[in-house]
């Protein structure tokens, strides 16, 4: 079966429920999200495979709302995972994946640039890991004190706070880079977003 066939079923998936208006379908739609990325994704298949079947147990417990507030949550500790298993050897860290792509595999010859890739892959691991618990403690307020935290505020956070602050963290790294990294090369903004953007799929292969 082609690969692509599983992400079109998500589609349909979420189109129906939407459609529906089907809560159940709704909720189903985050551990398919995760099987598809398992079925396209090699490297990652035994992360996202294992987040699919937490994303399912509230489902099959007759919670299933839990797993739409979890959702954010199990994204963005996933995210960590894909930084954090770069570090350790003999991989190459994520961020030096994404030099050498961009720049050239030279640019790692300076001691320099190899260890701020290091570091900053560990920044963006720890940074995700940081918005995984956040995203985890706001559901669990949300279910001990549901007029506290409502179901709005937490798809703010999962669909947009989250997000921005990722974005936010791209373009600091991005603003300070000529300062803590003199030496490596300028790019216009759009240009560096293009490059990484390109550069991603290769960069998650071992």
């Amino acid at each position: 079966m082609p690969r692509w066939l599983a992400w079109l079923a998500v589609v349909a998936l979420a189109a129906v429920a939407h459609l529906l208006g089907s809560a159940p379908l709704q909720e189903a739609c985050v551990p398919a999200l995760l099987v598809a990325l398992a079925l396209n994704a090699p490297v990652l298949r035994l992360a996202a495979l294992l987040l699919a079947a937490i994303a399912l147990l509230p489902i099959m417990l007759g919670r299933g709302a839990l797993t739409l507030d979890l959702a954010p949550a199990l994204i963005a500790a996933l995210i960590g995972w894909i930084f954090l298993r770069t570090l350790r050897a003999p991989r190459q860290p994520l961020i030096a994946r994404l030099i050498a792509a961009l720049d050239g595999p030279a640019m790692l010859d300076d001691a320099a640039i190899a260890r701020y890739a290091r570091r900053l892959t560990g920044v963006w691991a720890a940074y995700q890991f940081a918005l995984a618990l956040l995203a985890a403690a706001a559901a669990a307020c949300a279910w001990v004190a549901p007029q506290a935290i409502g179901p709005t505020a937490l798809r703010w956070l999962g669909f947009a706070i989250l997000p921005a602050a990722v974005t936010a963290l791209l373009l600091v790294e991005f603003l300070l880079r000529p300062w803590l990294l003199p030496q490596a090369p300028r790019r216009r903004l759009g240009e560096f977003l293009g490059g990484v953007v390109r550069a991603w799929p290769a960069a998650l292969r071992d």
